[in-house]
């Protein structure tokens, strides 16, 4: 429950509402990521379940910050995309999530968890094994800030205003930095797989 009220109160003293939205809406990506961290700090939970934990915080991060840059632009005028744009963001956001998740079950996967014990089917054992691949070519193509963001905080765990701190930047600009850094591992990996590579 402390949790949960430390993100709460987080939320309330970060809210804005001419940022065009609620304050439920907001609070939530605040409040579960606070228990998040929480219980990264206090607990032994089996690795199977923290890659799960590691990508759902990871991957609320990536939409918070794509929630803000979208209300961003429409306040600056730009019209809300529709039809084919709007599905074209959501499939890049899909796929940003895919990626999000790969670059945590990667970390995992270093520290001794095999992933491939989930998923028995030789195909599944093949296609993560060649996104494994992609992924870290990727993640060395990445500028030094960049990859040192990604090494704290899917490597060593640490939530984006640590990783930030570490690295002499700000929460935000770290939550803007780690979404700009899925963007582009979703495009490099994305184009080598229409590459077939």
């Amino acid at each position: 429950m402390a949790l949960a009220a430390a993100g709460l109160a987080e939320a309330a003293s970060r809210y804005d509402p001419a940022l065009g939205v609620t304050f439920p809406a907001y609070a939530w990506y605040r409040v579960s990521g606070s228990i998040i961290d929480g219980l990264r700090r206090a607990t032994h939970l089996p690795r199977r379940r923290w890659v799960k934990l590691v990508a759902l915080r990871a991957a609320g991060d990536y939409l918070e910050n794509r929630a803000e840059r979208e209300r961003g632009a429409v306040q600056r005028g730009t019209s809300p995309a529709t039809g084919a744009d709007a599905l074209a963001q959501i499939q890049q956001a899909m796929s940003a999530i895919r990626t999000v998740y790969m670059t945590s079950l990667e970390a995992k996967r270093d520290q001794g968890f095999d992933a491939a014990g989930e998923s028995p089917a030789l195909a599944d054992q093949i296609d993560l094994t060649r996104m494994a691949v992609r992924l870290r070519k990727a993640i060395a193509r990445l500028p030094d800030k960049e990859r040192a963001l990604v090494a704290k905080y899917y490597w060593e765990g640490k939530n984006l205003a640590e990783a930030g701190t570490e690295l002499g930047i700000s929460k935000s600009w770290a939550s803007r930095l780690h979404a700009q850094v899925v963007e582009k591992l979703r495009a490099i990996i994305d184009a080598s797989v229409d590459a077939g590579v």
